[in-house]
């Protein structure tokens, strides 16, 4: 099995981390791009069972920015969370007009608490900061995605 490695992807970036493991049985890759933030696996070829589900549960702008490389891997927006650092998400009105936005987990509060059961942090959502659309990586710095 390869190791895990950076490689080019097809947004014109040498950043993308691809990762190999076994499930059930079956060699999968999975690629995260840093230059663009969008991602993919083996299992995401366009017309499968795993980008069908996918799009069923994703919103109409990771929709609108889906890409298909040469492979006829279908790539869409990454939604990274760090429980109890924060979550990088793609927030805009449609393909043109979209930014990357970074969300600080902050403790959920004694009134929070009897809501949200066995959950001690929560997205600080009124004080989100937005990103480039180049700029994913530098969303990720902001939750500490790295300093892991």
């Amino acid at each position: 099995m390869k190791k895990d490695q950076l490689v080019e992807g097809p947004f014109g970036s040498n950043a993308c981390y691809e990762q190999t493991f076994k499930h059930e049985g079956q060699d999968i890759r999975t690629w995260l791009c840093f230059g663009s933030g969008f991602t993919t696996s083996t299992l995401m070829k366009k017309g499968s069972p795993t980008v069908a589900s996918a799009l069923e549960t994703s919103p109409e702008l990771y929709k609108d920015l889906m890409h298909e490389d040469k492979d006829g891997r279908v790539w869409l927006p990454a939604t990274n969370t760090l429980p109890n650092k924060g979550m990088v998400f793609i927030d805009g009105n449609n393909k043109d007009n979209w930014r990357w936005a970074a969300a600080l987990a902050i403790p959920i509060t004694e009134e929070d608490k009897k809501i949200a059961k066995d959950q001690t942090h929560k997205m600080d959502m009124k004080n989100v900061k937005y990103f480039n659309q180049k700029d994913f990586m530098d969303a990720l710095e902001t939750i500490g995605f790295f300093a892991l």
